[in-house]
């Protein structure tokens, strides 16, 4: 239950905890880089990388372009000295926001440059044992984490993919259910109603009587064409207003026939007020 809890809560704070997230990976990056007493390039290259992670899911595109130029200025830069880095973790976490979070072009775009990042990483690395298999080594390592990245990221986006389908469809049923309900309680009411005004009408020996049968018939059969027509667009699902087509306009009509009833009715308009 508390697990539950927990991550209902992240689930509504994505924001703090990417940027909690970020601030763990920098906060470990530099104390180890205090340990080994790096240069400044290391701290430098370490807030380029992971900084942007702190938006990975808000700006996944934006969140893999930053780290992309980063990992590419690095490389650039200091791949004969320091190398590698710790926060060179990055690459594969850009990857994976941009295949789950971002558009299906970015999930494209990240897997490839970060196996072209990969290829140019086995190149220049390792430093200390410069050998072909080493190398190979290398390259075969940073690249098996980029895949794996995106291939979590791509399994993501379908299972959400799926939930939204399957709510989706529980939201159908669900409105299909209310509509059964409704039309039997509201809309077989409203044909008794109906059948028992004509039989009435024809059955009635005063014309008071008789107009007021005929009205409750008219009103109902009104209503059962709007019930109708409100079930209609509550079981397809459809966007469409349902509203009733009844503004100011009509208050006249409805004073009419209610008069007609048999109603002593009065309307006023004052400075077009009703």
């Amino acid at each position: 239950m508390r697990g539950e809890r927990i991550e209902a809560w992240a689930r509504g704070h994505e924001s703090a905890v990417d940027a909690v997230f970020a601030a763990v990976l920098l906060a470990a990056a530099l104390v180890f880089g205090r340990v080994v007493q790096a240069e400044g390039t290391y701290f430098l290259f370490s807030a380029l990388l992971l900084i942007p992670l702190a938006v990975r899911r808000r700006r996944p595109v934006w969140c893999l372009i930053a780290i992309a130029l980063a990992a590419l200025a690095q490389w650039l830069t200091v791949r004969g000295t320091v190398g590698a880095l710790p926060a060179d973790v990055a690459v594969p976490l850009a990857v994976h926001a941009a295949a789950a979070y971002g558009p299906r072009w970015a999930g494209r775009a990240g897997v490839i440059a970060g196996l072209v990042g990969a290829a140019l990483g086995g190149l220049e690395w390792p430093r200390l044992r410069d050998t072909v298999v080493a190398h190979l080594v290398i390259g075969a390592f940073f690249a098996s984490t980029v895949i794996a990245a995106w291939a979590v990221g791509t399994i993501q986006r379908l299972r959400r993919s799926q939930v939204d389908a399957q709510r989706e469809l529980a939201v159908l049923a669900e409105r299909a259910r209310i509509a059964r309900e409704m039309h039997d309680v509201v809309a077989h009411s409203l044909a008794v109603v109906i059948a028992q005004a004509d039989g009435g009408r024809y059955a009635a020996r005063t014309d008071a009587a008789v107009q007021a049968l005929e009205t409750i018939g008219a009103h109902a059969r009104q209503a059962l064409g709007d019930t109708r027509r409100i079930l209609g667009v509550l079981r397809d699902g459809s966007q469409q207003s349902v509203e009733p087509a009844v503004g100011l306009g009509d208050v006249a009509a409805l004073v009419e026939r209610v008069r007609g009833s048999g109603w002593e009715v009065s309307l006023s308009i004052d400075d077009g007020v009703v």
